[in-house]
């Protein structure tokens, strides 16, 4: 995928998969692994949450994306999800002129402004992308919106560079939006945020290696945390991550 311009304060890397991804000079980091834009989506989104073969059990399928990004998530979900089953994808993403480069950029969408959220319908899928602070605006639209997630891409920048969407408080919130089968998938299998997921009421599970890294992280709120990594949580002196520590000196 070729971009016919480059969004403010972002630069293109080709991906080894051969797909392209945008780095973050806000941020100071990729959007995606090195290893494989569409490929990462792939294997820790799609599969990971078992989107496809899930599909057919609830409709419509609801997914949350924790960080639009340049749109890979929502443009492989897209593609992959059956074309004769229904889709809500609700998207978070903070930055508003990435938001209306994406839109010009995939105008095949028919997506619009409202106020703050970027929406329209593609074929069977309803898309709404909500503009801003996540942590405001996803509590702010689901009170009038409401959403029982099947499936959330727990996709934010990395904790060290983004750690507010990190925290036990906001994985509560995403637990009290979700329904009961749903399946969280992240890239990262940081020893805080598994912590940080279990203390906000998730079983966490391990996920599979992808490129450099070894392992990643499902969660759910069906199943209790996997006892081998329940006894690696318990022994390790790391603790999970909370509001309060955001603003402590």
């Amino acid at each position: 995928m070729k971009f016919n311009r480059i969004p403010p304060k972002h630069y293109p890397i080709e991906t080894s998969d051969g797909s392209m991804t945008l780095f973050s000079e806000a941020f100071q980091e990729a959007c995606h692994s090195s290893n494989g834009a569409r490929a990462e989506t792939l294997h820790h989104y799609i599969e990971g949450c078992r989107v496809v073969e899930r599909s057919e059990l609830y409709s419509p399928f609801e997914v949350l994306e924790v960080g639009l990004g340049l749109g890979t998530g929502l443009l492989t979900t897209l593609e992959m999800f059956p074309p004769l089953q229904h889709l809500r994808y609700l998207s978070l993403e903070l930055d508003r002129d990435l938001m209306n480069w994406f839109q010009e950029e995939h105008q095949e969408l028919g997506l619009s402004w409202d106020g703050d959220v970027l929406q329209g319908h593609c074929g069977n899928a309803q898309i709404a992308i909500l503009c801003g602070d996540a942590r405001s605006t996803l509590p702010t639209y689901l009170q009038t919106i409401p959403y029982s997630f099947h499936a959330i891409y727990q996709d934010a920048f990395s904790p060290r560079r983004n750690p507010s969407l990190w925290t036990v408080e906001w994985f509560r919130l995403l637990r009290e939006a979700s329904h009961p089968s749903v399946i969280l998938s992240t890239y990262s299998a940081s020893t805080s945020v598994r912590k940080g997921l279990e203390a906000a009421g998730w079983g966490v599970l391990k996920g599979g290696p992808f490129g450099d890294k070894r392992a990643s992280t499902r969660a759910v709120l069906d199943r209790p945390t996997d006892p081998e990594i329940q006894l690696q949580l318990q022994r390790a002196p790391v603790s999970p991550r909370f509001d309060l520590q955001l603003d402590a000196p």
